[in-house]
């Protein structure tokens, strides 16, 4: 009975998620399917994007840009195809916090390099005076700290 009763929660849990998976999602704006495809590292969306000319520093309706949602979920190729099509790094989000600090407060070493490179601004505070640095360190993100620590000098 038990073997039975996993095996038709499996089945069941396969078919709830296998439903809401092929769903077409729709959005109030474009800023808010392309913010989405940047967080689920859909890169293919995000191509067609670029290539449509559809605007990289537009926000959602949570004030985020693609560059923010792709940095805070850790979609590193995402990243670099924003950046690679100039994606502004300097624009901040509803709590004032930039996708470098995004980045760093998750520890994602990769992108956080990746922005440094973009002249992201690392000395940034945000409304609460919070910077790249203060996040990383709060999170014992050591590489993330080390990066930006040189990136100051």
């Amino acid at each position: 009975m038990r073997l039975f009763f996993g095996s038709s929660l499996f089945i069941a849990l396969s078919a709830v998620l296998s439903c809401s998976s092929s769903q077409k999602r729709t959005f109030d704006k474009p800023a808010d399917a392309f913010v989405d495809a940047a967080s689920r590292g859909d890169a293919e969306t995000v191509d067609k994007m670029i290539a449509t000319g559809q605007n990289l520093n537009e926000k959602n309706t949570y004030g985020y840009t693609p560059l923010m949602s792709a940095a805070e979920r850790g979609q590193t190729a995402v990243v670099k195809k924003l950046l690679a099509a100039k994606a502004r790094t300097d624009i901040t989000n509803k709590f004032g916090w930039t996708a470098l600090m995004l980045a760093s407060v998750s520890g994602y070493t990769e992108i956080v390099q990746d922005l440094i490179a973009a002249k992201a601004n690392v000395r940034y505070r945000s409304p609460t005076h919070e910077t790249a640095l203060i996040l990383a360190e709060r999170g014992n993100h050591t590489e993330v700290v080390k990066l930006l620590r040189q990136a100051m000098r």
